[in-house]
């Protein structure tokens, strides 16, 4: 299904891109790569803007890193050229540009370096040592000859990548701000931060926190008077990860990222929650494309009943969930994947709920790799989790001492933390108030816990009990 067809900016957030925000948070599942997808539908669908998706696990960049033998930061240098090198291919796509000498000879300079620029396909300059993997830049001296002259001798043609760099920088700017290009827009879009990601290796930390400063400094200089913008999808638990790590990583988030989340206490109306809206309609399409009849509400004709429990079908749902898209969307496709007789009644939503339950805690099994040993992740869901499902009335010491003894690999308040944060485990009070993560406004860091009550999700407690 094209994406354009049922997504939009329900969260209004892209209007935040305006005032300089580039660095999209959210929890694994919320829409970062959905949103990313939808820049670029929307840059396909329009003559007047360009966009690449950049997945950095496809680059191999650790083995490019180790491989350039240089005293400057090795990742700044190689992140530094995939920009320029890629925002020189969406300048090239830019028909209306093509009449112009210069366009002719950027798009040769891209053919006759093929192979050496194109890090995607694993073939990257090594240093100085490789003379056969060096840059050729004839082809732009013969627009650009101002700019080369400063950099290197008339005689000179080609040279390893890194000293390429500047001079590429340079034309980029004078190119970017051509009349031609000045409104046309350009998106580099960099997505899937997560993959081969460890908390526990340094560079893997450095490498993403480099990759966001120079995206800042690009942002802020290179491409301030223009509409060439690079975005950056992360994490939310990167997020948490990074942002106390580095002198300046704290500042940077608060300046430049934009959080998405789906839940909000102020929408009143069930009908402009924006989850409510996406998922109403998508299902409004899959009603259309299968040709079934529907009045009204599209949600609502999935259903038998509307209310259940006091509350609306759509909130009931989503007390099972984290209160994200895939989550719904991960319901909807058990519902698709079985032939449910229309509408489905309560007894019927019960077992694909508990279905969708078993989908969802493998998602959440990857999701808890990022800080948990798979070992530590079996202990979570074949011990500690059953056994506060078993008691449900546990206060905080009483945790403390059952993760003690289970054995993590990490130390218990760490456990306690990470729990925390992902709403795998949620506090409740005497009243019966739950505290999710995800859900309130209020910093858990800063709530007494010591006389209130360790439970755990529907979404988890429902895997162990059934659902009434």
């Amino acid at each position: 299904m094209n994406l354009l067809s049922y997504f939009d900016d329900y969260l209004c957030i892209l209007n935040s891109l305006e005032i300089g925000k580039f660095i999209f948070t959210g929890r694994k599942g919320v829409g970062k790569s959905a949103i990313a997808k939808y820049i670029k539908d929307l840059s396909d669908d329009n003559e007047q803007s360009h966009a690449k998706i950049l997945k950095i696990g496809d680059y191999e960049l650790e083995k490019h890193i180790q491989e350039v033998a240089l005293q400057e930061s090795k990742q700044k240098l190689i992140f530094e050229w995939l920009i320029l090198v890629n925002l020189v291919k969406l300048i090239v796509e830019n028909e209306c540009g093509k009449y112009t000498k210069e366009f002719t000879k950027l798009k040769r300079f891209l053919d006759i370096n093929s192979g050496v620029i194109d890090v995607d396909k694993h073939q990257f300059i090594t240093g100085e040592k490789n003379k056969g993997g060096e840059v050729n830049f004839a082809p732009l001296k013969h627009v650009f000859g101002g700019v080369f002259k400063n950099y290197f001798k008339t005689s000179v043609n080609k040279a390893p990548f890194y000293k390429v760099i500047p001079p590429l920088k340079q034309i980029v700017k004078i190119v970017l701000d051509f009349p031609v290009n000045k409104e046309t827009e350009f998106w580099l879009l960099f997505d899937d931060l997560d993959i081969n990601f460890s908390v526990k290796n340094k560079l893997s930390a450095d490498k993403v926190m480099e990759l966001i400063r120079i995206s800042r400094d690009y942002n802020n200089e290179l491409l301030q008077n223009n509409k060439a913008k690079i975005l950056i999808f992360l994490r939310d638990d990167m997020r948490d990860f990074l942002k106390p790590k580095y002198a300046d990583s704290a500042k940077i988030f608060n300046s430049y990222e934009i959080n998405i989340n789906w839940y909000d206490h102020s929408v009143l109306n069930e009908n402009e929650i924006p989850l409510k809206r996406l998922i109403n309609k998508r299902v409004e399409l899959n009603f259309k494309k299968n040709e079934i009849e529907f009045i009204g509400d599209p949600w609502e004709n999935l259903f038998t009943e509307s209310y259940i429990n006091g509350k609306s079908i759509f909130k009931y749902i989503l007390d099972f969930t984290f209160y994200r898209p895939r989550d719904i969307i991960t319901l909807l496709n058990v519902l698709s994947l079985e032939d449910y007789q229309f509408p489905i009644d309560h007894f019927t939503l019960k077992r694909i709920i508990k279905k969708y339950i078993h989908i969802n805690i493998d998602e959440l099994k990857s999701e808890l790799s990022l800080f948990f040993t798979g070992n530590d992740i079996n202990i979570l869901f074949d011990k500690l989790f059953p056994y506060i499902c078993e008691n449900q009335n546990i206060l905080e010491k009483e945790l403390n001492d059952k993760i003690e003894d289970l054995g993590f690999s990490i130390n218990t308040h760490e456990v306690i933390e990470l729990l925390s944060k992902y709403s795998l485990i949620i506090l409740r009070d005497n009243n019966g108030n739950l505290y999710f993560q995800y859900r309130d406004d209020t910093e858990l860091d800063n709530i007494d816990r010591s006389h209130l009550h360790y439970t755990l999700p529907k979404c988890i407690y429902h895997k162990y009990k059934f659902i009434n």
